[in-house]
């Protein structure tokens, strides 16, 4: 064989080589080829969930009181696998808005194969946003509903509470005044105390401004500008012989027959006289012996039955009868509740005078007007 057939041989098996590396690429690319379209088939028969997409969260509350609860919504579609997800949260207690938290997720991921399922399961961070503020109880907002009314004259002026709000909360409110007293005198202060109904704060609609064992008081300033006389120096000299006249002409007014027979009969020993079946006793010639000035102590102004102060003038008094016979007596008129105006007047009528005794024993009005005659009283002589 001679150098050309030999170059030919070579030119040969080169082009076979070339022709079986060639197939080869081709069925490596082929085969690469069906492989991918296998890949692509088996991969696009898989549906993708973003489990975020499918989970909201649900926000409940008050600024800095509120909770976060995730709740997944699942598609019907998938509902095997849907009943396996869960969710839930770094922090669901206590949020304010502004607060940052973080979804995560848990699922079964044999289920999700099984319902061909491709599942992204990327934390989700939620920016808390939304949450309605509470409302602060201070001061001003649990009296707002405090209504306050006096009846009566210093010292003994008696307060009434209410609550007359319309607001859902301070319409609850109970309204008390501090301490037992029952009277009180002007310029004195009140305390008033708020309490808030069970359970109000509990939803944080509401939250207080005290701190815990803090209560929510009121200070109340008692104005009575019209005021019992409580002191002996306010009954002047001309107030004084002001009672004196009306106290007797209310002698002079009074039916004597009513203390008369007790008089002579019983103390004087004096043998009364009758004008058909009735007695004919008669007040002469009453005059002032002494005054005196009581009023009430704080410990007897607590006895709603006791008046706040009172004067009584002791009067001799000659009583006689038709036959001429008479003996002295004495005779207490007392002037009940003396009232000083906010202009500085002083009230003063007869229907505040009337006789609580009439006696021919001296000790008797002693007793009566006496320092000693009540616990309840305190006793200032006016007259020298």
């Amino acid at each position: 064989m001679d150098a050309r057939d030999r170059k030919r041989q070579r030119r040969a098996r080169r082009r076979r080589a070339e022709v079986i590396a060639y197939t080869v690429e081709i069925i490596a690319a082929v085969c690469m080829m069906a492989v991918l379209i296998g890949f692509l088939i088996w991969h696009n028969s898989f549906t993708e969930i973003l489990l975020s997409d499918h989970v909201t969260l649900k926000l409940e509350g008050y600024d800095h009181y509120g909770t976060a609860t995730p709740v997944v919504n699942g598609d019907p579609e998938y509902a095997e696998f849907w009943s396996t997800v869960s969710a839930s949260v770094s922090r669901g207690l206590d949020l304010s808005n502004g607060d940052e938290v973080t979804i995560t997720y848990k699922y079964d991921e044999e289920a999700a194969k099984a319902s061909k399922l491709r599942i992204d399961d990327t934390e989700a961070k939620v920016v808390v946003e939304g949450l309605t503020g509470s409302t602060v109880i201070d001061d001003e907002l649990i009296f707002s509903g405090l209504s306050v009314s006096e009846s009566g004259l210093s010292p003994k002026v008696m307060l009434n509470v209410e609550n007359t709000s319309e607001d859902k909360l301070v319409s609850q409110v109970t309204y008390s005044v501090e301490g037992d007293r029952r009277f009180f005198a002007d310029g004195d202060t009140v305390m008033i105390r708020a309490e808030l109904p069970e359970g109000a704060l509990d939803s944080h609609e509401y939250v207080s401004d005290k701190q815990p064992g803090e209560e929510y008081i009121y200070e109340y300033s008692v104005v009575s500008e019209d005021c019992y006389i409580m002191n002996a120096a306010d009954i002047s000299a001309e107030l004084i012989k002001n009672m004196e006249q009306i106290g007797a002409d209310l002698i002079y007014a009074a039916d004597a027959n009513e203390y008369g027979l007790r008089i002579f009969q019983q103390e004087a020993h004096i043998q009364p006289v009758f004008k058909g079946n009735k007695t004919t006793f008669k007040w002469v010639n009453p005059y002032m012996i002494s005054a005196y000035f009581h009023s009430v102590t704080p410990e007897g102004l607590e006895q709603i039955e006791n008046h706040a102060n009172d004067v009584q003038i002791v009067y001799g008094v000659t009583i006689t009868q038709d036959d001429g016979k008479n003996c002295l007596a004495e005779i207490v008129v007392q002037f009940t509740n003396i009232v000083r105006h906010a202009d500085g007047t002083v009230e003063l009528t007869p229907e505040m005078g009337r006789i609580v005794s009439a006696t021919y024993r001296d000790k008797n009005v002693k007793k009566l007007v006496s320092v000693d005659s009540n616990e309840n009283y305190d006793t200032v002589k006016l007259t020298s």
